[in-house]
């Protein structure tokens, strides 16, 4: 009222207005406010009712005036006078009602009032009723007369206080507290937002910190003190503000113990501690577990505190936490909410296991899930009472629900299974937790699993010095789709590994696997170790394989024997690590009899081999060591492989392998464009120049095939090395072909006429008679006779080429050129009818006027067409052998190297290089390496024993001139070099030194020289002399060959060769060495020499000063190189 009249001043209609609006108003009950509002309403109305001054009311201001005057009305006058209420109430209204209905009131009625004004004089009034008396005089004035009633001043309700023991994030306690009234003498302002903040916890079950700092209300009881503050504390905290935290504080640190009770300072106390336990700090920790009162403040503190223990709570007994865990259990219940009891309970667990309770420990653990470290850390000490019925579930489920938490112990603990191991490993991973630095434990862990990549990453990081033993099984079984820098560490790591002993990692492997870890790497294994493991049916195929791959064995692994042993290791208990090994020991036998099929070089063995290559490649993904014997094979032998291509689709589809097995496939298949196209990506995209070289190459030939010249041309003129890598008559048959398809008829006729062009100066007379010289240019016939049959003998696409020679043929215009074109008429009649005789009278004829070689090339051809049945053949070939046997003695064997048909066998002249690989072989036989099963795959060179098993079934005779021999003793002389040439191997040092020496190696040495030497040239007189005359020939041919020879010893400088070893000429220290030209100049001798029984004489090295430019040596000097397995089939089928 005292505010209303304040704001309003004179104007009762504003006094109406700001009295209705005040805080007091609604705390109001509904008598007084109709009180209220009849007393103001009439005096507002006793204004207006004047004449004088009326101001006029718009028709909006009507309106809020109408609304304005309805309110509520005054208690009836027949309540009043039955003794509703307080007298001086009674009196109020009753005066009220008299003054607004003079008319209508019943006299009867003032005795009613004359009891009720003798009350007030009796016993009082309030305040209130003289301050209404003042106001409104007109009307109560008789009201201010009455003595005023002594107040009796509100007090704080102790009731109400100790209801302030709550929790203040219990909303239902917060309600049940702002439930008016409250026990606090209140301002109408505050407890007006007290009552409505009761409305909206009741609403909303919580507290809008906003709506505290709107009202200003947390402020307002702050400043109060005492119990207000105490309120407003908890009201604070229930907004979840922290601010809270610093009114109780106040409230505890309060020196004036008679502005604040001792129970307000002790529900602040517990307050302020109930909300450092939420906030982290648990200085008071100790003291909340130990209250006992249960009131539900009490409780929150004591369950805050159980279900926040803190790391430095020391060491506490069963007994303790078995409490604690009995009071979050009740308080859970009694406030139904779901507690997380899972700290409290695993630190039961560990109390328990630490009292020798470890069954009551596992009983207790059993409803737990692992949340930390140290849940994990206590589960795994669980384990170790071998309850694992209980503990591993708990385990399966903190991985599967891939919790944050540092995996580490659970990852070392060989108490857990490996593939939960493993896939907590993997979380470990992902987190970026644990501790590196127990590697041991990881490798053991790696290996166990067979998870070889993780090992290998390990290995890379650690280095392989330090576990040889688990270096060599990653390298084993790492997998050709494993990274690149991996890949790139296993080729390095496994040299490392095989040079020293183990490091005490077998401790942490199977027998089993060291066992098979050592056999496949050609080390001496525990064979009872492997056969332990297998059946009957097992073992005995294990024994077969091993008696084909011994020494005297044909190297044929019987296939069913292969088939016995994989079965009965699908069929053993193996674990996850040996069933891999023995994997890879069943399947480098399968592809060791691939190789042995490739070695023999047979239709019937070739496809076998082949299709033990997909077996191989499509039964598992394969090893890095798996796919690089296959690549090796690819190389070596030509194989086609569907499975390499797809392979190297999904994983290395731009790698060079991906397309060189692209194009065998197309290869094999006649798809000769996609092949040459094939191999020249597969070219660019190589390192290694002399592969380089040999890819281009096959490019080169397979787009002559497909006729598709102007690609050809193409390569030919953008790859340098290819000047050397083929023959000049194959460079202009291509050139040919190509101004032929385009057109140019004339420029291709020309080409062949330039080719076939000779020079000289003749002497004449002149018609003085004095003598003079001239130049005559004539065409070579012969050499034109031979161009005609070059693309049959080789097999190429005869057209356009033979009509251009032919062309150029019909051009000159001599008799003896007439005669041989007529020669050639009459083959190709005799061809077409098949008639045997005249090729007999034809072979005859050529052989008498340009050479028996000439002669037997039409045999050749003519057996070579496909015209004539095998009985037509067998009368050709023995026309054929009978014209040989009578001209043997004239044809220089270089002469007889497209008389396939004879079946002449190959003079091998043999490289120094590949006596080396003869001599690796020996020493590791010599030291027992792969004494168990000797299996020559990983990438060994194994050219030579193509070469030796050739020469032992006679289609062969090998040749070691006196210049290999010097060499190889003088590298078997430093045992060091041979040391490092066996590094591929696991080789016992100690065995090394008791077996290998300057003495040993040198027996070795000679051995191998008497082996494999099978033939010995002519001692005639002079034939040194005969060999130097191609010197100056062979300087001029490396000269010409500059630019290839400078890509060659560039390419081996930069694989560290010594450069001062090559031979200068003109300035440029960049050809073949001294002891490489010898070869070349003694196989130049040979192939110009009648030796009987030979059709070629081959160089078989894999010295790129050989195999880069082989064509340009055949074409110049007679001899072909062969380098592999592959290439030396061409020349002895």
């Amino acid at each position: 009222m005292n505010e209303a009249l304040e704001q309003a001043k004179d104007n009762p209609e504003r006094r109406l207005q700001v009295a209705m609006r005040g805080d007091a108003w609604n705390l109001m009950d509904k008598r007084w406010r109709g009180l209220l509002f009849s007393l103001l309403k009439q005096e507002v109305e006793s204004i207006s009712g004047g004449g004088k001054g009326k101001r006029r009311i718009g028709r909006r201001g009507g309106r809020a005036q109408r609304a304005l005057m309805a309110g509520p009305e005054l208690e009836p006058v027949q309540d009043l006078l039955d003794g509703g209420g307080a007298a001086p109430y009674r009196l109020v209204v009753l005066l009220i009602h008299k003054a607004q209905m003079p008319d209508e009131w019943d006299v009867s009625w003032n005795s009613t009032i004359a009891e009720l004004r003798t009350d007030c004089e009796t016993n009082g009034v309030h305040p209130v009723y003289n301050v209404l008396g003042k106001t409104f005089e007109a009307t109560l004035g008789e009201m201010r007369l009455h003595p005023e009633a002594e107040v009796v001043r509100e007090v704080v309700d102790s009731e109400w206080l100790e209801s302030c023991r709550i929790d203040p994030l219990d909303s239902t306690s917060i309600q049940i507290l702002l439930t008016p009234p409250i026990g606090l003498p209140l301002s109408a302002k505050v407890q007006n937002d007290l009552n409505r903040l009761h409305v909206q916890v009741s609403g909303r079950n919580s507290i809008r910190r906003k709506w505290l700092t709107d009202t200003r209300l947390d402020s307002t009881l702050a400043g109060l003190g005492g119990e207000y503050a105490l309120l407003g504390g908890i009201l604070t905290a229930a907004s979840g503000s922290r601010d809270a935290e610093q009114t109780f504080e106040m409230l505890v640190k309060c020196d004036d113990k008679e502005a604040v009770d001792s129970v307000v300072t002790e529900i602040a106390s517990l307050q302020l501690k109930l909300i450092r336990l939420r906030s982290g700090d648990s200085a008071a920790w100790g003291e909340c577990i130990e209250l006992t009162s249960d009131d539900p403040l009490s409780s929150s503190c004591r369950s805050e505190a159980w279900k926040n223990i803190p790391e430095d709570a020391g060491s506490l007994g069963s007994k303790t936490l078995s409490s604690g865990v009995s009071t979050l259990t009740d308080w859970s219940e009694a406030n139904g909410v779901e507690l997380d009891l899972s700290g409290i309970s695993w630190r039961l667990v560990a109390a328990l296991i630490e009292d020798g309770a470890d069954k009551k420990a596992a009983q207790t653990a059993s409803t737990l899930e692992i949340q930390t470290e140290s849940h994990l850390d206590t589960a795994l000490n669980l384990l170790s009472k071998e309850h694992h019925e209980v503990v591993i579930p708990i385990l399966e489920r903190a991985v599967v629900d891939s919790l944050q938490i540092d995996f580490t112990p659970l990852v070392k603990s060989d108490r857990v299974p490996t593939e939960l191991r493993m896939l907590a490993d993997s979380l470990r991973v992902e987190n970026g937790n644990g501790d590196e630095s127990d590697h041991e434990s990881m490798l053991s862990l790696y290996a166990e699993a067979g998870e070889i990549i993780r090992l290998a990453r390990l290995l890379s990081e650690e280095g392989a010095a330090k576990w040889p033993r688990f270096t060599l099984l990653a390298c084993r079984l790492l997998p050709a789709d494993a990274s690149q820098d991996l890949l790139i560490w296993a080729k390095t790591a496994r040299r490392t590994a095989l040079s020293l002993p183990p490091n005490g990692e077998t401790k942490y492997l199977t027998p089993l696997t060291v066992a098979l870890t050592a056999l496949l790497d050609g080390g001496v294994a525990d064979l009872e170790q492997v056969q332990s493991k297998l059946s009957a049916d097992g073992i005995l195929g294990f024994r077969q394989c091993r008696r084909a791959l011994m020494e005297g064995g044909d190297g044929l692994v019987p296939d069913q024997h292969l088939t016995r042993l994989k079965e009965s290791v699908e069929d053993a208990n193996l674990n996850t690590l040996e069933k891999a090994l023995f994997q890879q020991l069943i399947l480098h036998l399968k592809l060791n009899r691939a190789d042995s099929l490739l070695q023999r070089d047979e239709s019937d063995s070739w496809g076998e081999a082949e299709e033990i290559i997909e077996e191989v490649l499509t039964s598992a993904e394969p090893t890095q060591r798996l796919l690089a014997n296959v690549r090796e094979q690819v190389i070596e032998h030509g194989v086609a492989s569907p499975a390499l291509l797809e392979w190297h689709r999904e994983n290395e589809p731009q790698s060079m392998w991906a397309a060189i097995a692209a194009a065998r496939i197309s290869e094999r298949a006649g798809g000769n464009l996609e092949a040459a196209r094939s191999y020249r990506s597969a070219a660019m995209r190589c390192d290694d120049y002399e592969l380089r070289q040999k890819l281009n190459k096959q490019s080169l030939i397979s787009f002559a095939h497909a006729g598709n010249w102007p690609e050809a041309i193409e390569l030919l003129e953008s790859e340098s090395g290819l000047s050397a890598n083929i023959t000049d008559r194959f460079r202009l048959y291509l050139k040919v072909n190509d101004e032929a398809v385009r057109q140019r008829l004339d420029e291709a006729r020309g080409l062949i006429l330039e080719s076939v062009r000779e020079i000289k100066e003749v002497e004449f007379e002149n018609d003085e008679g004095e003598m003079g010289t001239e130049t005559e240019v004539k065409h070579s016939f012969e050499d034109l006779n031979q161009l005609l049959t070059y693309p049959a003998l080789l097999q190429l696409p005869g057209e356009p080429f033979r009509g251009r020679v032919l062309a150029a043929i019909n051009g000159l215009k001599t008799g003896r050129e007439r005669r041989s074109t007529e020669l050639e008429g009459l083959f190709q009649r005799a061809l077409q009818s098949r008639v045997i005789p005249d090729i007999f009278e034809v072979a005859n004829r050529a052989s008498a006027a340009r050479g028996p070689e000439h002669g037997l090339l039409i045999y050749e051809r003519a057996m070579n067409s496909g015209n004539f049945d095998p009985t037509g053949l067998k009368r050709l070939s023995d026309m054929q052998k009978g014209m040989f046997a009578n001209s043997e003695n004239d044809i220089p064997v270089r002469s007889r190297m497209h008389l396939t048909n004879l079946a002449l066998k190959p003079l091998v002249v043999l490289d120094t290089n590949l006596l080396i690989d003869a001599l690796a072989d020996r020493v590791l036989r010599l030291l027992e390496v792969e004494r168990e099963v000797p299996m020559h795959l990983d990438g060994r060179r194994e050219f030579h024993r193509t070469l030796l098993f050739r020469a032992i079934q006679g289609r062969i005779d090998i040749f070691v001139p006196t210049a290999v021999r010097n060499e190889l003793r003088n590298f078997a002389a430093t045992p060091g070099r041979v040391r490092d040439l066996c590094s591929d191997r696991l080789i016992d040092q100690k065995q090394w030194n008791e077996r290998i020496d300057q003495e040993a190696l040198a027996g070795l040495v000679e051995e191998l020289i008497e082996e494999h030497n099978t033939w010995a040239p002519p001692k005639d007189e002079g034939v040194n002399e005969l060999v130097q005359e191609n010197r100056q020939n062979l300087e001029m041919f490396f000269i010409a060959h500059t630019s290839v020879y400078i890509d060659i010893d560039e390419a081996k400088r930069q694989r560290g060769h010594d450069p001062t070893k090559r031979t200068e000429l003109k300035g440029e220290q960049i050809y073949p060495e001294a002891g490489d030209i010898d070869i070349m100049l003694f196989a130049a001798h040979l192939s110009g020499e009648a030796l009987p029984g030979f059709g070629s004489v081959l160089v078989a090295s894999r010295d790129s000063d050989f195999t880069v430019p082989a064509r340009a040596f055949q074409e110049r000097f007679g001899f072909a190189v062969v380098d592999n397995a592959h290439s030396l089939a061409n020349w002895t089928r």
